[in-house]
């Protein structure tokens, strides 16, 4: 079995959807936003022989003074890693990188399997996702929740909360809602350019919903849907305005809005155990599953610990929290770009 690094788009799709485990994550497109957005290159490696290719693993080099060296598959997202169709082509898949990760330099390989996967890494799975099935009615799911959760839906829309659901036009609202949240939150936010991008790559396949109070937009999330699943990996909604239960509204509109539309499984994206965000998701009946992300490390590293929640940020994250909403918006997307 051969590796060799493919340039060419199609025929990596090709390969890509028509495998049952794969995520848009996967595509080239996916490449073509993180390199047009954030400018890090893409090496994308196919597993070959006569016949054709039989395994993929798209590999992301990060470059930081900062953060130092790596290669991920997938950044800013929750899933990637490898797709194959033997276990041939994933060892020599897991070789190639290893031998890539040498001849580049870097201090870790993350991938970020979703599933469990033999390979000979260090396997964390110290995130999970959250992902509520779906039945074929929406009274069905509505009954399935409990008196309490059903009160706060009831009271959000006497609040008068409006929902409207859109594409590209809603970037500029949910972006000022959600860069504002990062703030509160004291994490970097992502540029604008990355949302926009991804409304206009994935034109077909992205949506948002953003709930208005009067003229003034409160809470929005971006879902992006692939094959059954719809995928809420980011949304927000302002601290102000949770009393009015404006985050409790908008997914309960993703889930409505996910059944009419077909779809079987609302993925509400990565948490981590024990959190508020996790608790929160909790309550829609979500079941949890462990996202297994594989680390490999050069000699003498250690695992990285790029997370809010890890205590060498405390100090960080407070002083975050306290920059102007302009300086933060302006600094975050400097940072975050090394942040996978």
């Amino acid at each position: 079995m051969n590796v060799e690094l493919i340039q060419d788009a199609a025929r990596w799709d090709a390969f890509v959807k028509d495998h049952p485990q794969s995520t848009h994550y996967h595509e080239w497109v996916w490449r073509e936003l993180i390199e047009e957005t954030f400018g890090h290159q893409g090496f994308y490696l196919a597993a070959t022989d006569h016949s054709g290719v039989h395994g993929v693993l798209p590999l992301v080099q990060m470059k930081s003074r900062l953060f130092g060296r790596s290669l991920v598959s997938v950044p800013f997202s929750s899933y990637g890693g490898i797709l194959t169709e033997s276990e041939a082509a994933r060892d020599a898949l897991v070789q190639e990188a290893q031998r890539l990760a040498r001849e580049l330099g870097v201090e870790h390989i993350e991938m970020r399997q979703g599933a469990s996967l033999e390979v000979p890494w260090h396997d964390s799975t110290a995130k999970l996702t959250m992902e509520v099935p779906l039945p074929a009615k929406v009274d069905l799911l509505w009954n399935s929740l409990s008196s309490g959760m059903r009160n706060k839906v009831r009271n959000a829309r006497k609040q008068g909360l409006r929902v409207e659901w859109g594409k590209g036009e809603q970037v500029e609202a949910f972006y000022r809602i959600f860069a504002r949240n990062m703030r509160d939150l004291g994490t970097p936010v992502y540029p604008r350019t990355w949302f926009e991008n991804l409304a206009r790559h994935l034109a077909d396949h992205v949506h948002l919903v953003t709930l208005w109070d009067g003229g003034e937009a409160v809470a929005s999330g971006l879902v992006i849907v692939h094959g059954g699943i719809a995928e809420f990996p980011w949304s927000s909604a302002l601290r102000e305005s949770r009393k009015k239960y404006s985050a409790v509204l908008m997914y309960w509109e993703l889930l409505e809005w996910a059944i009419n539309n077909g779809f079987h499984t609302v993925d509400f994206g990565r948490s981590s155990a024990g959190s508020g965000t996790h608790e929160f998701k909790r309550h829609w009946g979500a079941k949890e599953r462990p996202l297994h992300w594989y680390f490999w490390l050069a000699q003498g590293q250690q695992l990285p610990g790029l997370h809010a929640d890890n205590p060498k940020f405390r100090l960080a994250t407070q002083l975050w929290r306290r920059l102007p909403i302009p300086v933060a918006n302006w600094l975050g997307p400097r940072i975050v770009r090394a942040i996978p």
